[in-house]
């Protein structure tokens, strides 16, 4: 199980949310986190492409051939 290393504090009814403070605090988060370089980002996008486009791939087969076996059932031509 994770442990939480820092506590968030959650509004309650009775305070209200602080959009500056949030914002601040997302900029925090962001320069925190680790970014991949040129190389990385450009590798994994073409994963992603590629994993997408066969993904395409698979699912107009998969919906031509179960039109065919629909359209032979119910002798649709």
């Amino acid at each position: 199980m994770a442990v939480a290393t820092e506590t968030t504090k959650e509004p309650t009814g009775g305070e209200q949310f602080n959009l500056l403070q949030y914002l601040g605090e997302v900029k925090t988060e962001l320069q925190r986190a680790e970014w991949p370089n040129r190389q990385e980002l450009i590798r994994l996008t073409q994963v992603v492409l590629t994993l997408i486009a066969i993904v395409a791939v698979y699912c107009g087969g998969l919906d031509a051939l179960l039109g065919l076996i629909t359209n032979k059932l119910f002798a649709r031509q």
